[in-house]
């Protein structure tokens, strides 16, 4: 009985709808010319995903597909049997190793490479079995499973029988109120509760979050971390060890450990490869623990240009000349997490002198930095916004920086400051940067006043930026199209790209955010409507007539610079924002 050959790798993706015949005769004389494998060529030509080719592979050689999902898991015993190096070089990672069967199955992405097989042979001495998936898949694999910290999991399962998956939540078993302060210290300082302490905050770091949120349930709790606005699952700790992380984490923040009816805040500081972090901590009491959350101040990310905050252009020149201005007010605007803060640190940075005085005022002061002078706002011993600014208008200041305007008393203390000649920054909650103007006058300042002191106002948000190293050029859907040609006529003319996912941005197709920006400069044009009172409507339309580009324009442009995408911009830029303002 004669044994059938195998079937072609383009008959298959034929066979299977996935290609016509005049697709397979392009892809190979892709093939011919750039010497690629017939199934890269096919991927390069865009005919089939990279899954399709694995897909056809598996079907091919007779030998199992894995789609290496989330749920797949890499023991350790399994990493340590091929070395990383070796992993990369041939792109495979071992899978089931079957001790007693002295087999292990390598999932590859070139089944039919006989050197790599040959090479994992001869270091294992262990038979090879073949799986196929796809190089991305593998790759993320290798960077999840084999960097240096991938073993936060199993190294506490070894130490206290951790059983669960990232991400997973994990039940507690004892009654945290049952224990007394004493134990709590105890467990606290016990090696499993720091070791895992320690690894979150160096996972957080290394994966740029902002924030770890610790939340406990009727049964369960979680962790989360927020990397670039987006909270996603991490290791819970051990069942049984989550108020001992808790105290662990209140003891380094010098927290009292025994207050848990009352909402408590803290800090404390780490070091990270050299790097100082800070690190603020709130707990809330809840119906079935406390929550903790961590923001994480990484103070090296204030070091940063404004060109790689999202200024650019006009804007950012205009936004420089007006801070070196002698007195003004600058201005701004966004919701919470919207990038202020940095924005306005960078100019600090930027504007930082030994021969200016330079105060701030906050709540709280998120960073500490040298050569600025700080204050932190104690309402319950009466040093508010307004206190701490007539306190600081006795210290000879030349740059102030108010954390928010949020009374009449600061505000008046602001442009009273501004129109003697100090530079003031401050921040404002209001959705555009014309409405800034309705904000002051319900608060109490009358338009005039405005007028003469503020100098720029900026509304401010955050978009995640594409990775570039992964990203991919999408044909724009119906929908998208309408939207981007209402704003800008050209739009049909531009490169689209979507978020795909790989080892630099973490499988999330975005790597960092990036500022858009509504760049309102105080102007004859503007004074001369605030002095009319004729309301916020009137205010935007003048705006925009003088030249004002608007959030979603803004954040547009950065669409059509592959920056971001439609889908981040919007978000974050709702259509209804712009009404029937956006200009043709």
């Amino acid at each position: 009985m004669s044994v059938s050959e195998p079937q072609r790798l383009g008959n298959i993706l034929i066979a299977s709808g996935k290609i016509i015949e005049s697709q397979l005769f392009s892809a190979i004389e892709r093939q011919r010319e750039s010497g690629v494998m017939l199934g890269d060529a096919i991927v390069e030509l865009g005919y089939v995903t990279p899954e399709d080719i694995a897909v056809a592979l598996s079907q091919q050689l007779n030998i199992p597909y894995h789609e290496l999902g989330e749920d797949f898991r890499l023991e350790q015993e399994e990493v340590h049997l091929i070395p990383e190096s070796m992993a990369r070089r041939f792109c495979l990672i071992p899978l089931k190793m079957k001790s007693k069967e002295l087999t292990v199955t390598l999932v590859m992405k070139d089944p039919l490479d006989i050197e790599a097989a040959e090479a994992v042979r001869a270091l294992t001495n262990l038979e090879v079995h073949k799986a196929v998936s796809t190089e991305a898949r593998i790759m993320a694999a290798i960077d999840k499973f084999y960097r240096a910290d991938a073993h936060i999991e199993r190294n506490l399962r070894a130490i206290a029988d951790l059983e669960g998956e990232p991400g997973e939540v994990v039940e507690i078993e004892e009654d945290i109120h049952d224990v007394n302060d004493d134990e709590l210290r105890v467990l606290a300082n016990d090696a499993p509760v720091v070791r895992f302490v320690n690894l979150i905050l160096m996972e957080a770091v290394r994966d740029r979050a902002s924030d770890i949120h610790f939340e406990p349930g009727e049964k369960r709790v979680s962790v989360r971390c927020r990397v670039d606005g987006v909270l996603h699952d991490v290791t819970p700790p051990p069942r049984h060890l989550y108020q001992a992380v808790v105290t662990r984490i209140k003891i380094l923040s010098n927290m009292d450990i025994a207050e848990r009816r009352l909402p408590l805040d803290g800090r404390f500081k780490f070091n990270v490869g050299g790097r100082m972090i800070d690190v603020r901590v709130s707990s809330l009491p809840q119906v079935f623990g406390e929550k903790l959350v961590l923001r994480i101040l990484d103070r090296e990310s204030l070091l940063v240009d404004m060109r790689d905050i999202g200024f650019d252009g006009g804007m950012l020149t205009d936004f420089q000349r007006i801070l070196r201005m002698p007195h003004g007010i600058v201005l701004l605007t966004g919701p919470t997490g919207s990038g202020k803060t940095t924005t306005l640190y960078s100019a600090l940075q930027m504007l930082k002198s030994r021969t200016k005085n330079i105060q701030t005022v906050e709540d709280p002061v998120e960073y500490m930095i040298e050569g600025i002078n700080q204050v932190h706002v104690r309402a319950n011993v009466g040093l508010d916004f307004a206190a701490a600014l007539r306190a600081i208008l006795r210290q000879d200041p030349d740059i102030i920086l108010v954390g928010e305007i949020r009374d009449l008393e600061t505000a008046q203390i602001a442009m009273r400051a501004s129109l003697t000649g100090h530079l003031v920054l401050s921040t404002l909650h209001t959705n555009d940067a014309p409405s800034a103007f309705s904000r002051l006058t319900d608060i109490g300042i009358p338009p005039y006043l405005s007028a003469s002191t503020v100098r720029v106002v900026v509304a401010q948000r955050l978009v995640r930026r594409l990775c570039l190293r992964c990203r991919e050029t999408v044909a724009p859907d119906s929908e998208t199209l309408t939207i981007t040609r209402s704003i800008f006529p050209d739009a049909g003319e531009w490169v689209y790209h979507r978020p795909v996912g790989c080892k630099d941005c973490r499988d999330m197709g975005y790597r960092g955010r990036v500022a858009i920006a509504e760049y309102l400069p105080m102007s004859e044009g503007i004074r001369s409507v605030l002095l009319e009172h004729t309301g916020e409507v009137a205010l935007r339309k003048e705006a925009i007539a003088l030249g004002m580009e608007t959030l979603l324009q803004n954040g547009l442009r950065k669409v059509r610079q592959g920056v971001s995408t439609v889908e981040e911009v919007l978000s974050v830029c709702p259509l209804e924002l712009e009404g029937q303002l956006i200009r043709e």
